[in-house]
């Protein structure tokens, strides 16, 4: 029995990410961390032959922002650390920053295709001009709701290393 328990213990606790990010500044009781963004492409054999590492290249961010984290273990500026988030966070934060912008385009192209055809009397080409209107239109609408409304968790601050 004692097994059991133990095993649905362990199912029920979080799963963490983690990333290593270097201090790059202290603003009060927090600390900017500067992160490397890490890509599964580089370790493969195939790599200068591939198109996803190609493409990975061409699209990375070299200059990524730094991030404000809590600072609660007294990092110093160039201090290298941890950085840990549930990962059952990183979910909601794909929809809000991917899929609540692809919902709208979706459902604001179709309305306006709809309400073109139907209650406008359009013909398909004048249609097909109100539904990309519409995409885009549905694409900043998500993005605008996403900026204003959600507040995504930020990760802690783990370990400072050595």
């Amino acid at each position: 029995m004692e097994h059991i328990d133990n095993k649905l213990q362990n199912s029920t606790q979080a799963k963490w990410l983690f990333s290593e990010g270097q201090v790059v500044g202290v603003e009060g009781a927090s600390i900017l961390v500067k992160t490397q963004r890490q890509s599964s492409c580089g370790g493969c054999q195939s790599e200068s032959g591939c198109g996803t590492s190609a493409l990975a290249k061409l699209f990375a961010n070299t200059g990524s922002a730094p991030m404000k984290v809590e600072n609660t273990l007294d990092a110093k500026l160039g201090d290298q650390v941890i950085l840990k988030l549930d990962e059952s966070r990183l979910v909601l934060h794909s929809f809000m920053a991917y899929g609540l912008p692809l919902i709208g385009l979706f459902l604001f192209a179709l309305l306006l295709k709809w309400t073109g055809l139907s209650l406008l009397n359009m013909n398909d080409g004048q249609a097909e001009l109100l539904s990309i209107l519409g995409g885009v239109f549905g694409v900043f609408s998500g993005w605008l709701f996403t900026q204003r409304f959600y507040k995504p968790t930020m990760p802690v601050l783990e370990k400072v290393l050595p």
